[in-house]
């Protein structure tokens, strides 16, 4: 394990609504316990799982420039994606597939782990989702 005071911790979330359908995406980089970066956008027509994946890409190109060196922690609520990063499940959808090309690339020059929550543990990011498909505001 890393020390704590290298852990960039990242809680990812993408989904869409209807499945497949506008789509959201959205991380949050905590470091040392504190908010560091919040960001979501609306990603057009996807199916929940594109959308969980381009969360992990878009929140590694951004890591890549404002976090490099830092041992980084992936937290999301979608097993499917997580194990598939873990490689203990296969990708076999192509538009998946695609996606996790482009993560892969990003991660070898990263120190990365990925881990899974309950969605009850991954507020922030799940709401800024649904902010970011335009079904709620941000109070």
């Amino acid at each position: 394990m890393s020390n704590v005071s290298d852990d960039i911790i990242v809680r990812t979330d993408g989904g869409s609504n209807p499945n497949p359908g506008p789509a959201g995406i959205a991380f949050v980089i905590e470091e040392n316990g504190k908010l560091k970066c919040a960001h979501c956008e609306y990603i057009g027509v996807a199916t929940n799982n594109e959308a969980e994946y381009m969360a992990i890409l878009m929140a590694l190109e951004y890591l890549k420039d404002h976090f490099p060196g830092k041992h980084i922690r992936i937290i999301s609520d979608s097993q499917l994606v997580i194990n598939q990063m873990k490689g203990e499940y296969k990708v076999k959808a192509d538009n998946l597939l695609s996606i996790k090309k482009e993560i892969d690339k990003l991660s070898k020059k990263m120190r990365l782990e990925f881990e899974w929550n309950e969605r009850k543990e991954n507020k922030i990011a799940d709401r800024l989702v649904r902010f970011a498909r335009g079904e709620m505001e941000i109070e």
